[in-house]
């Protein structure tokens, strides 16, 4: 593993543990186990360590989201998968753990690196729109613009996610239900098809 590695390992294992509070280069450094050379031989700043380490994480995050919707029965389902992990992010402790505070971290980089943070986040819309693209050849979803509406969907869930984030007491099945009404009605999904999706899709939660 090289420096740039052991760095970005570092960097995560501080968010993970410290949580939404950040971290310092400093911080980094100690647990890493570096001198100050080291860190600014690879990373001119903290920021550019925060989108190496986002796009690290989505790299994670696309694996995860990949082995959720890997049991789909088709596209539509592969849809709902997605949704589903995507809200772990506001109602999983364990997976908000992980993913908040780099998420937090990016925001506040993404002035700099707007460019650079965007072909992280399109990787994690990746199985998305590879299962709108299939939805649309297959006629399960009506007249779609894959990327532009896994964006939108993506938005859609982010929103709640936030909320959550914020201390907002949105309980799950309920915002499940209105997410999937509102982005399956969008994709022309027929209201009976997306009832009988998300009761035999949904993940039990509070």
């Amino acid at each position: 593993m090289d420096e740039s590695e052991v760095l970005i390992r570092a960097a995560l294992h501080i968010l993970r543990v410290k949580g939404d509070t950040g971290f310092t280069v400093n911080d980094v450094l100690g647990e890493a186990g570096l001198r100050t050379r080291a860190f600014y031989r690879h990373f001119a700043s903290k920021d550019d360590l925060v989108i190496a380490a986002f796009a690290e994480g989505a790299k994670a995050e696309s694996v995860r989201l990949r082995r959720r919707m890997a049991h789909a029965s088709g596209p539509l389902e592969g849809v709902v998968a997605w949704i589903d992990a995507r809200l772990d992010l506001g109602f999983d402790q364990r997976v908000a753990a992980n993913l908040r505070p780099l998420s937090q971290e990016a925001e506040r980089a993404h002035g700099r690196f707007p460019a650079h943070l965007r072909l992280a986040f399109d990787r994690m819309l990746a199985p998305l729109i590879e299962q709108l693209q299939q939805g649309q050849l297959e006629g399960t979803f009506g007249d779609v613009s894959p990327v532009e509406d896994a964006l939108a969907i993506h938005q859609v869930v982010w929103g709640v996610v936030e909320q959550r984030w914020s201390g907002f007491p949105l309980p799950y099945r309920e915002a499940r239900e209105q997410i999937l009404r509102f982005c399956l009605g969008g994709l022309g999904v027929d209201a009976s098809v997306k009832h009988s999706v998300a009761l035999h899709n949904g993940v039990a939660r509070p």
